[in-house]
């Protein structure tokens, strides 16, 4: 195992770039090459991508290697729906309001990470940990396509908007406006998966 001040910045610079999509889908992640980029030994940045196949960001297939996952059409419906239930299914067992942080400016990078900040509120308000973990996890593999939202749909920031709004109010107000951003996003699969396709081909 690598040296935890080598290893956090690797993981970390690793992770980051996959969640920025600078890798094409379906790529092969090479360890000696990412070592070589990184500087570091090939030690962490193999103990990184096994972190990161744990998180559903890197792929790990016998005799092959790492690679980027490939998301189909199918695959991202399926991600899509479990995610809605993980936050519509929600019980409400803390009746605080959700702290939703207003973002400055509406740039592409902020939408995904305030649309990924909201969802983790929801679920934590579930007081249920592993359901906090799940939409985590589903928000980092989401990422690179969540930046791409804006682009395609002309109502992303003001959807994003109305779930903050009504996440604040409590889970039962929340719930109508994460249904109905889910069930957009699903009308929109294809044109999401392809121009992802096409932006890291």
């Amino acid at each position: 195992m690598s040296p935890a001040h080598v290893l956090e910045p690797t993981y970390r610079r690793l992770k980051n770039a996959l969640l920025e999509g600078r890798f094409q889908a379906g790529a092969k992640l090479e360890a000696m090459r990412l070592a070589d980029d990184f500087g570091v030994s090939m030690t962490p940045v193999r103990d990184s991508l096994n972190q990161l196949v744990g998180e559903g960001l890197v792929d790990l297939t016998p005799g092959e290697g790492f690679r980027v996952p490939l998301l189909t059409e199918q695959a991202l419906r399926d991600i899509l729906q479990v995610n809605a239930l993980l936050l519509t299914e929600a019980p409400d067992t803390d009746s605080k309001s959700l702290q939703i942080d207003e973002a400055s400016s509406d740039t592409q990078g902020a939408y995904a990470d305030r649309l990924a900040h909201v969802f983790r509120g929801i679920a934590a308000n579930s007081g249920n940990r592993f359901r906090v973990h799940l939409v985590e996890r589903i928000s980092d593999r989401l990422h690179p396509l969540r930046e791409l939202e804006p682009e395609i749909w002309p109502g992303a920031s003001h959807a994003l908007e109305q779930i903050e709004r009504t996440a604040q109010q409590g889970f039962d107000s929340s719930t109508r406006a994460v249904r109905a951003y889910h069930q957009h996003i699903e009308d929109l699969v294809p044109a999401l998966v392809g121009r992802l396709n096409q932006q890291t081909a």
